[in-house]
């Protein structure tokens, strides 16, 4: 038996098929936006929580380079510290840190963002224990990974165990940091970054 096939047999499933793609297209379009706006806010909130971290005695900040660097202030409206925030690539993905500068010292760090990391290894990068060997260190000295010193005269911290990739790339980060804040608040000095963007390229976590 032939069925005789019409073009309002064609046309009509034809329809409701684009109508449906139009339907799911708008559906995850809109999904995605309010994921984007979430994660956004999200990570805006880190930063914020992240800042005050670093600079304890600052009750506001002052947006000196646009999401980059930061001048605290107290209730009078003086200086207590600088708070600036960069990121260099990790193990598994970008690690963004806040690091807190005073008086040509650093005064604290962050790790804000390492959610990429290795669990219980790279990402044990934002445990005190590790965050606090910075505190103290000067803005004018690289700072580099103990099993990197060439001399026992550099500014050292120890890597997490393990987890010598993502703890390079907080020391990249933070001395990053200090040059922001050399070339726009304390002067000429240069701190170079430690470890390029290819330090772990077929590199496994913890070699």
């Amino acid at each position: 038996m032939r069925v005789k096939i019409t073009p309002k047999a064609v046309l009509i499933p034809t329809i409701s098929l684009f109508i449906i793609c139009l339907i799911v297209t708008a559906v995850l379009a809109l999904t995605d936006n309010v994921t984007a706006e979430q994660i956004a806010a999200n990570e805006a909130q880190s930063k914020s929580e992240s800042m005050n971290a670093v600079c304890p005695d600052a009750v506001d900040f002052d947006e000196l380079i646009p999401d980059v660097l930061y001048a605290g202030k107290d209730n009078s409206g003086n200086i207590t510290g600088y708070a600036v925030s960069t990121a260099a690539q990790g193990y598994g993905g970008q690690v963004k840190v806040m690091t807190g500068i005073a008086d040509g010292k650093i005064i604290g760090i962050d790790v804000f963002f390492n959610d990429n990391e290795t669990p219980g290894l790279g990402k044990n990068t934002s445990d005190k224990g590790f965050r606090d060997q910075y505190n103290g260190l000067s803005v004018n000295e690289d700072i580099v990974v103990s099993k990197d010193a060439s001399s026992g005269n550099a500014q050292t911290v120890d890597a997490v165990t393990s987890a010598t990739i993502s703890s390079r790339a907080v020391t990249q980060a933070v001395n990053e940091a200090c040059a922001i804040y050399n070339e726009n608040v304390g002067g000429s000095a240069s701190v170079s970054a430690v470890g390029g963007s290819d330090a772990n390229t077929n590199v496994k976590e913890g070699e």
